[in-house]
Parts: structure tokens; C-alpha cells; sequence
């Protein structure tokens, strides 16, 4: 399945949304994800409105199915993403958590990924839909294999090799442990600072984080941003005595953030370190959670209006569980978000 045929199976569904509300929330999603996808693409913003006024004009749908398919064949992890959203839900059986990737058979979830009896019967008769959903479940798990493997040592404490290759080290230093912490140059443009990184230890460690799970926390680093769109964006990072103490205090904090809202429902991420998983705790506001060897990290983001982009909260994840890993490989952290 290449860009080209999961572009045709999006604006397929911006088109059905358009002329009728049997897309229901999925369709929505989708839309919004092509719209926020293509917002900085030239002529993108103007080719999806143009699909939603006239859904049955051919060369509308055309010129938007161009512009999708350039941008999946330039952006792996998207058209991973949009493909899980495309995928057809499975109305039983409650949701299951793989560690990298949250797995909702039941498809209540926004942007979770279904496979099961039902989806391969549907290949068997040829329908493309079901074949979408098949990719996104290779394409993670080509990124579980994959991703964020480095081989350098160093971090300012004991290391070792842990899955994947990836070092594993205990971050002793609070400076190193700071440098994770986004600062202005890791975020997209436009984003100002409204917190600059900082980093408490030792028993101030937990001070303002999740104090019930601070049993091996080392450090903890904060930083928070917003934007001229009025989106928020405040991060976390915990350094852990121990893989086993991080794995500890990331379970204790991707539990106990669902009981902040009775909304909350979970969201598809890419496979990111160790163990990831997002959650979408109101209509506006999200947040993702990683274990990264030895350090857990957060963000969460909050949008004005009801609303906050997804897209956004997926490149964020990924750029601080990049400086994580960067951090534990001995290296000064660099990773930046890449966001349109």
C-alpha cells in the first residue's frame, strides 16, 4: 500500500464527510488531521476546503489527493498515523495495551489501531479500508524495531545496552537531566517560552510532579510554551535510579491521569522508547507519557476553544523521547519538534 493509495482512502472520507454525518467522529478526525497536515503546504488548506465544497468534483479531489500523497511519502510516522484513523472499528472487546502502542479492538479510542477476523475477511473481499489498517500495524512495528536506536555511551552514570540496542544509562547529574527539558530552539516556530527549563533533585525531586510514584525519581526537569494560537504545551521529565524504578513511576503516572477526567479515552501514539501511550483527557486538551530506558517523560497539551491538535502532541512526545534517549547515549540533548 503506498502514499498514493492511503491519500485516495483520505480524501475519500473528507469527501463522505462532507455530504453526510455517517463518518461520524472518525471522519471528523480525519479531516482535521488533513487540514492541520496541509495548513503550510502550498495551496493544502485551499485543496481540502475546495474537496468539502464540491465533494463530487473530480479534479478537486484530484488536486487534494496529489498534495496528501506528497506529504505521506515525505512523513513516515503521519501516514502511519492517518492510517490508523482510517482503520475500521471492531465493536467488541476491551481495549489492549501492547507497552509501545495502545491497541483498541473495541475502536472507541480516536486514532487506534484494529485488526482482528473481521478486518481480514474484508481484505479477502478487496476492500482497501481494511488493507489501510494493516499497513499502520507494520509501520509501527517497523518503528518499534527501529526507532531511537543509539550505540554511544556516556550520561553521567552507569550504562548498559537495553532493548533494540539503545543505551540505558542512570542520569546522576540534575544538569543532564535539565538539558532533556524542551527549551525554546527544540520547539516549533512560533512557540514562546512561559516556563524555562528547570530541574529539582534529591528529595525537592518530586515537589511538583506525581508524589504518590516518587519512589528512585533522581531529578525532575519542567519546561513549558505556548503560541500564538493559543495552545499550551508543559513537559515533564523524571530521571530514575533504574530502568525497573522508571518503569515504576511511568505506570504510576499514565494511571493516575485518567482519574483527572471522566472523558478520557485513549490515543494511538508511534512506537517511542520503551513503553508510550497517550491519552486525550477532554476535547481540549491531551497527553502522552514515555519510558525511555531509565527517564519517564510527559507533555501535555492543552488547546483554547475545546480543541488541540493531535499531530502536534505526537511530534512533541517524540522530539523530548529523542532528547531522552540523546541524553542517556552521552550526548548533549538536540532533538527538535517538527510540527507544520
Amino acid at each position: 500500500m503506498n502514499g498514493v493509495d492511503l491519500a485516495t482512502a483520505a480524501v475519500e472520507a473528507v469527501a463522505r464527510a462532507a455530504v453526510t454525518a455517517a463518518g461520524g467522529a472518525a471522519g471528523d478526525m480525519v479531516v482535521g488531521l488533513v487540514r492541520g497536515r496541509l495548513r503550510d503546504v502550498d495551496q493544502g488548506a485551499e485543496a481540502v476546503s475546495e474537496v468539502e465544497r464540491t465533494p463530487g468534483d473530480f479534479d478537486a479531489r484530484s488536486r487534494l489527493r496529489e498534495k496528501l500523497a506528497t506529504v505521506l511519502a515525505e512523513d513516515p510516522a503521519f501516514a502511519a498515523y492517518l492510517a490508523s484513523v482510517l482503520a475500521p472499528p471492531r465493536p467488541t472487546e476491551r481495549p489492549v495495551n501492547t507497552g509501545s502502542v495502545v491497541v483498541d479492538r473495541g475502536g472507541r479510542a480516536r486514532g487506534t489501531f484494529v485488526l482482528g477476523d473481521q478486518a481480514i475477511t474484508r481484505i479477502r473481499k478487496g476492500d482497501p479500508t481494511a488493507l489501510v489498517a494493516v499497513v499502520a500495524v507494520v509501520v509501527v512495528l517497523v518503528l518499534a524495531v527501529y526507532g531511537l536506536a543509539r550505540l554511544t555511551a556516556g550520561g553521567g552514570g552507569s550504562s548498559s545496552l537495553g532493548p533494540e540496542g539503545r543505551r540505558v544509562t542512570v542520569l546522576k547529574d540534575p544538569e543532564t537531566v535539565k538539558a532533556i527539558a524542551p527549551d525554546l530552539h527544540s520547539m516549533p516556530t512560533g512557540w514562546t517560552v512561559t516556563s524555562s527549563p528547570s530541574v529539582e533533585s534529591g528529595g525537592d525531586a518530586c515537589s511538583r510532579s506525581v508524589e504518590r510514584n516518587c519512589d528512585g525519581v533522581l531529578s525532575t526537569a519542567w519546561s513549558s510554551f505556548h503560541n500564538p494560537f493559543d495552545q499550551s504545551a508543559a513537559f515533564l521529565v523524571a530521571a530514575c535510579a533504574s530502568a525497573d524504578a522508571a518503569q515504576r513511576f511511568y505506570e504510576g503516572l499514565a494511571q493516575q491521569s485518567p482519574e483527572e477526567s471522566n472523558e478520557a479515552k485513549p490515543l494511538a501514539v508511534p512506537a517511542l522508547g520503551d513503553q508510550a501511550s497517550a491519552l486525550e483527557i477532554s476535547k481540549g486538551e491531551g497527553e502522552a507519557y514515555i519510558r525511555v530506558g531509565t527517564v519517564v517523560v510527559a507533555v501535555r497539551e492543552r488547546g483554547s476553544n475545546d480543541d488541540y491538535e493531535v499531530a502536534t502532541l505526537e511530534a512533541l512526545a517524540k522530539m523530548i523521547a529523542e532528547r531522552a534517549q540523546e541524553a542517556q547515549d552521552g550526548q548533549a540533548p538536540a532533538a527538535r519538534a517538527q510540527t507544520t
